[in-house]
């Protein structure tokens, strides 16, 4: 069983573009746990293995900042776990520094 999960990892590590790629493609999914599935996707992958997403952080960024504001709760919630996790990943704080601008009220997240 150790093996299996060591292969499964192994494969999963070996196709994360596609994964991501297949990620990006649900994230304007009209169906609300849908979106959800997405968020805890890219909260999952912010726990585990960081590295992997940071080279599409913007575009993770601001897909979370949307979800935030979505009107299924259950989704809008999921989001707010990204924010969390982002920072027990301890990943740099300056990728955040354009959205904490004044004039980017988008930022201003009620979780």
């Amino acid at each position: 069983m150790h093996l299996f999960s060591i292969l499964a990892k192994t494969a999963l590590y070996a196709s994360m573009d596609k994964y991501l790629h297949g990620l990006f493609d649900l994230a304007n999914d009209p169906a609300a746990e849908v979106r959800k599935l997405v968020c805890a996707a890219f909260v999952q992958l912010i726990e585990v293995r960081p590295s992997v997403l940071e080279p599409h952080m913007k575009n993770a960024i601001e897909y979370m900042l949307q979800v935030n504001k979505d009107t299924d709760d259950e989704a809008a919630l999921e989001a707010c776990e990204f924010w969390s996790a982002y920072c027990d990943a301890q990943l740099p704080p300056e990728i955040l520094r354009e959205y904490f601008t004044t004039s980017n009220s988008s930022m201003l997240i009620v979780c």
